[in-house]
């Protein structure tokens, strides 16, 4: 058989409608003229129509042909239901266009298409651009709506907004206009939601109608979002109590419990409910309840909370000040946690036997305690924060929350307090210490602690209240004192990371809880640093606001400084080369979002450690969630962005593995860089053995070898090879600082 193709004709030349009436119908005749299986389709387009795909003025019986073979028919029937072109009367041409996938041909043919006036009520059609929309309170949104009339008369139309407030619309809600056959045009309604308590944060659905008094109305559905503003305000107005409440003579042993009375304000548009989480360095010494149990927030309402606290007494003793924070939760965290999050409480608690009482007692029991009396171990009285060798690896010296720096010596595998006595008063913190080992008490409580490189008869001490000492050993004497006199801001702000050049010990980095970094320098080291650092303040960039500077390490040539905190980042300061123009000078930030989807202001990189003595710039991270994180530095790209002064970092990962459950704390590498040491809330210390590649040895210790496993956190390690041993020195929550040898496989 030949291949002719497709043969196609109509069953009529002129066809005649009238829109709102009977269909218009006419049939399209496909004939198979090839020699193979065939299926056929067809199209039809109107001359001047503006295709709509949500309008549709015709149909087809079948829409698609199935598949017949040579020399056969098939017949299309065409249902012409609406006008092609809206409003128009007279005559159009419609084309028909016939084909076929199998055969790849094509065929069209013509036909006149004459639309008479109808006398059907208006058709109007309402079209929505945008149907979700999102605003802030207070702020103004437009709202487009397309109406377009489908009739062939000219109407009247009004459109009508309705579904939201009636206040929250700027102008009417209503627009009047005329609109010609065929004819369309665009209106814009502008929503204003009032105030941040008059608007809570849901969505709204909305309608817009069209209506006409000769038609039938026409409607167009959509949803304004009000989003999220504002915070909960959290306050204690009396956050120091005493158990029990009114001390006496006599003993009280009933008494174990007091309240603190929390208070909240709902100054956001969420309804929250609040729940409370008592932490803090003493809150397992506690039980505790609320009443009532979970704090309802209205919008712009305030509400209470009265924390119920209950410890254990002690009969003897003196008075015991237990340091607890509460935490509350919100049901709703799109804002984030309340403003604070956290509140500090203090909680004095009085032995069940008065002062007095004890006393007595002591008196009488004097000559059987002498006889049993072993004296206690010397130790600190707090939380210890830092351990630090010297350059000599013989001494160590330890800084605590009690005010006090100790120092101690190596002595085999034995850690003890060095052969100096604190010459005065050793009251420290409100607390009593014994004086042997004991370095200098400090004017606040003790962050870090390290000694200056190339002079291991001086330490730098960083406080609670915004100080650097610098204090001889073993004399303790204090030699200068550091603190940024321009910023008054200064003074409070928790020193958290100390860092000095290892070459020349000339530059002195301090961190800080503010955000702060402050570079401190000399000309020789026979002299005083200056007194006015140079200061970078992170928290005034947009991408770094709330950062808390926890972590200092400069690499081996002195030429990096990294600077790690909270919401899982550190940064990268070429501190030594020239400034770039209109940005803080070489810094960029390291992000760990891509590898840990869920970031939030209590996410801390804690530790950093360089591998010592390498070519390379091998970095050492760990973090709140167990994490540690192998960084080569060396190789990474930098991704400028314009629109801020701190450019972003992409660092190449050597490895990364889980090492706990809890925060890992402190890392130090041993001499070799093959040797990792770490330590956190776990109360473990581990050592992790490195390929000469840097990754973890899976060969020998896949999952790592305890040195050492505790109940109390551990705050911080330092680490040092004597004699083939890793010395590794830590200092943890129980207040105790202790020696771990090692000897090295």
């Amino acid at each position: 058989m030949q291949n002719h193709g497709i043969n196609a004709s109509v069953s009529t030349q002129n066809l005649t409608f009238r829109p709102g009436g009977t269909p218009a119908i006419f049939e399209v005749i496909v004939n198979n003229d090839s020699d193979q299986r065939a299926n056929f389709q067809i199209e039809i387009t109107a001359a001047g129509e503006i295709r709509n795909p949500d309008y549709r003025w015709y149909k087809l019986e079948p829409e698609v042909a199935a598949a017949k073979p040579p020399g056969s028919s098939t017949i299309f029937q065409v249902f012409v239901l609406n006008s092609p072109i809206p409003g128009f009367v007279g005559t159009v041409n419609l084309t028909v266009t016939i084909f076929s996938p199998q055969l790849g041909q094509q065929r069209r043919l013509v036909l006149r298409l004459k639309i008479e006036p109808d006398n059907q009520p208006t058709m109007l059609s309402v079209e929505l651009p945008v149907r979700e929309f999102q605003v802030y309170p207070r702020n103004t949104v437009d709202i487009p709506v397309r109406v377009r009339n489908l009739s062939q008369q000219t109407v009247n139309v009004t459109l009508r907004f309705a579904g939201v407030d009636v206040s929250w619309l700027v102008s009417s809600a209503e627009r009047r206009f005329a609109l010609d056959p065929g004819g369309q045009t665009e209106a814009v309604f502008q929503c204003q939601p009032l105030s941040v308590v008059q608007a809570p944060s849901d969505i709204y659905p909305f309608t817009i109608e069209a209506t006409s008094i000769s038609g039938y109305p026409a409607s167009a559905e959509g949803n304004l979002e009000v989003l999220p503003v504002g915070f909960v305000e959290f306050s204690v107005p009396q956050n120091s109590q005493t158990i029990p409440q009114q001390g006496g003579w006599l003993p009280n042993w009933k008494a174990d419990n007091t309240t603190f009375e929390l208070v909240f304000r709902n100054a956001s548009n969420l309804f929250q409910e609040i729940n409370l989480k008592l932490q803090g360095r003493d809150w397992r010494k506690c039980t505790f309840k609320t009443l009532p149990t979970t704090a309802n927030l209205n919008l712009g309402e305030t509400t209470k909370l009265i924390l119920d606290v209950q410890t254990k007494r002690h009969w003897l003793g003196i008075r015991k000040t237990l340091f607890l924070e509460a935490k509350p939760e919100l049901s709703d965290q799109r804002l984030g946690s309340t403003d604070p999050a956290t509140q500090n409480l203090e909680l004095r608690v009085l032995p069940i036997l008065p002062l007095w009482l004890q006393l007595a007692i002591l008196l009488l029991l004097l000559a059987l305690l002498a006889l049993l009396f072993r004296p206690e171990p010397i130790m600190h009285t707090r939380s210890v924060k830092s351990v630090g060798f010297s350059g000599t690896s013989l001494s160590v010296v330890s800084g605590a929350d009690d005010c006090t720096l100790r120092l101690w010596n190596i002595n085999g595998d034995r850690l003890e307090p060095a052969s100096i006595n604190y010459d005065g008063l050793s009251v420290a913190c409100e607390r009593q210490h014994k004086p042997k080992g004991l370095l200098a008490i400090t004017d606040d409580a003790v962050e870090v602690a390290r000694f200056i490189p190339l002079e291991n008869d001086r330490v730098a001490v960083g406080l609670d209240n915004g100080v650097i000492e610098l204090r001889d050993v073993p004399t303790g004497k204090k030699r200068n004192e550091l603190q940024d006199q321009k910023d008054p801001k200064a003074k409070g702000d928790r020193v958290f990371d100390l860092a000095f050049t290892k070459k020349d010990s000339l530059d002195l980095f301090s961190g800080y809880g503010s955000g702060k970094v402050r570079q401190w320098t000399r000309a020789s080291i026979n002299d005083n640093f200056q007194p006015e650092p140079k200061v970078i303040d992170l928290q005034t960039q947009q991408q770094l606001s709330g950062f808390q500077v926890r972590g200092l390490a400069l690499s081996s040539d002195d030429q990096t400084l990294v600077m790690s905190g909270n919401y899982k980042r550190f940064l990268l300061w070429q501190w030594n080369q020239p400034p770039t123009k209109n940005k803080i000078p070489n810094l960029s930030v390291q992000k760990l979002e891509k590898l840990d989807q869920r970031i939030g202001r209590e996410d801390y990189i804690w530790g950093l450690a360089f591998v010592p003595n390498s070519s390379e710039k091998i970095l050492a991270t760990s973090d709140s969630a167990g994490y540690i994180t192998i960084w080569n530095l060396d190789k990474c790209q930098n991704q400028a962005n314009p629109q801020n002064q701190i450019s972003e970092l992409n660092c190449p990962i050597l490895d990364r593995w889980s090492a706990s459950k809890l925060s890992v704390r402190s890392l130090a590498f041993n001499e070799t860089g093959r040797l990792l040491v770490s330590a956190g809330d776990d109360g473990r210390v581990m050592m992790w053995y490195l390929t000469p590649e840097h990754k973890l040895d899976k060969i020998k210790a896949a999952t790592g070898e305890i040195i050492y496993q505790s109940t109390q956190k551990i705050n911080t390690i330092a680490v040092k090879t004597i004699n083939q041993t890793s010395a590794i020195v830590s200092g943890s929550e129980d207040s105790q600082v202790r020696l771990h040898p090692h000897k090295i496989k």
